[in-house]
């Protein structure tokens, strides 16, 4: 009895091997992203196994605060329609410029292209230039969870910076996605790896290519929310070092931003931003500085420097400055640093492509020209319908 069930069971298992498979030679239908174009965002930390010790200003063994080191990402990715082909460009900053521990350096900085660099500065700007700096991209579900896919690509930096200022590097990226209805927002994360960052990855759909590249022609005019958050990096790095020095500012603090542009049809930019920076503490606890808590009035333009700066895959390099006088109380970055501003670089996306993405590349003034950020901080513009400017009405976004 035993061997006749046991032949039956053989049987059976070889006449499935010999039947036909139904799905044999149809092609694996590709995710629904694929043809479209996305605007990421990518937020996480480097992965640590230091313990946090000491406090403010107080590096633990290795020089490093016991802050984690923050890690912020923006750029453009665009799939052909069965994802074979996949291409874009990448700003990324891990932890920023640190180099006063060990003399080599633990952040990485990439862009697609190097922007600034006639201007006063202690180290080129990254910033986008519309090319295609992916190479290596590929899509698949095999071994997968159901529901997600592998999305992998290698990014490639002519402005790199690791330490030691290398001109070009790379970076190689894996993350699982998961799509939502519609494939209008997709969300990830890194797959895990003893030498992988912890990141997690939004993109949300473009919504029309190419992308108009001009102040006041939409997208690029309207009125626009802002919410920026950010976290200072390690003391290691000599920007965010003197600062901290200088205010009593708390290494790896985290800080917000608040605030709205428009664009006017003619061209011309200004909003007002009010920031939260740890609550304003500090070591040693001085006398109660400027706040920044009422606002900081700027101004925004293109990149004025390098020539082109906005791009057809809806990226772009703006220049900000915070506007008022000197002595203004309400805005400490113009008390302390006439001239204050900062450079990010953006990209659009949403209905219309109305909203955008933006990170911080930059920190500028009259006393020292272009440093880098100091920290790793991102912005999302979200449109806020078109604002009267006497008797135009704007549409669109920046």
């Amino acid at each position: 009895m035993k061997r006749q069930l046991l032949f039956l069971v053989l049987a059976g298992g070889l006449a499935m091997m010999a039947a036909p498979n139904a799905n044999a030679g149809k092609p694996v239908k590709p995710p629904g992203y694929c043809g479209k174009n996305y605007a990421m965002l990518m937020t996480g930390n480097e992965p640590s196994i230091t313990p946090a010790t000491g406090s403010g200003n107080v590096t633990g063994p290795g020089g490093f605060p016991g802050a984690l080191t923050a890690i912020v990402g923006i750029g453009v990715i665009q799939f052909s329609k069965d994802c074979s082909t996949i291409s874009g460009e990448l700003i990324y900053n891990d932890g920023d410029l640190q180099f006063l521990s060990d003399g080599t350096g633990a952040g990485a900085v990439g862009g697609p292209a190097a922007c600034y660099s006639a201007q006063k500065l202690l180290v080129s700007v990254p910033c986008f230039d519309g090319g295609n700096h992916f190479t290596g991209g590929s899509v698949t579900t095999a071994g997968e969870p159901p529901g997600l896919t592998l999305l992998q690509f290698t990014a490639n930096f002519n402005f790199f910076d690791y330490g030691l200022f290398a001109p070009t590097g790379s970076i190689p990226f894996a993350f699982n996605i998961q799509e939502t209805t519609g494939d209008t927002t997709l969300v990830g994360n890194t797959v895990p790896s003893p030498t992988a960052p912890v990141l997690t990855l939004t993109m949300q759909e473009q919504t029309s290519s190419p992308v108009p590249t001009t102040f006041g022609k939409a997208p690029y005019v309207g009125n626009s929310a802002i919410i920026c958050n950010g976290q200072g990096a390690n003391d290691d790095d000599l920007v965010a070092n003197i600062s901290n020095s200088q205010s009593g500012g708390i290494a790896g603090s985290y800080g917000t931003a608040v605030g709205s542009v428009n664009i006017s049809l003619n061209g011309q930019a200004s909003g007002i931003l009010s920031f939260n920076s740890n609550d304003n503490l500090q070591i040693p606890s001085p006398p109660v500085p400027p706040p920044n808590n009422s606002a900081c009035a700027f101004s925004e333009e293109l990149d004025p420097f390098d020539g082109p700066a906005a791009f057809a895959d809806g990226t772009s390099n703006i220049f900000v400055n915070f506007t008022g006088p000197a002595t203004d109380p309400t805005c400490s970055n113009l008390t302390t640093n006439p001239g204050a501003g900062f450079t990010t670089s953006q990209v659009a996306w949403g209905s219309s492509n109305l909203n955008a993405y933006a990170e911080v590349t930059s920190l500028n003034s009259n006393s020292f020209g272009f440093v880098p950020p100091g920290e790793m901080s991102t912005c999302t513009h979200l449109f806020d319908g078109p604002k009267a400017n006497g008797n135009q009405n704007n549409q669109g976004h920046q």
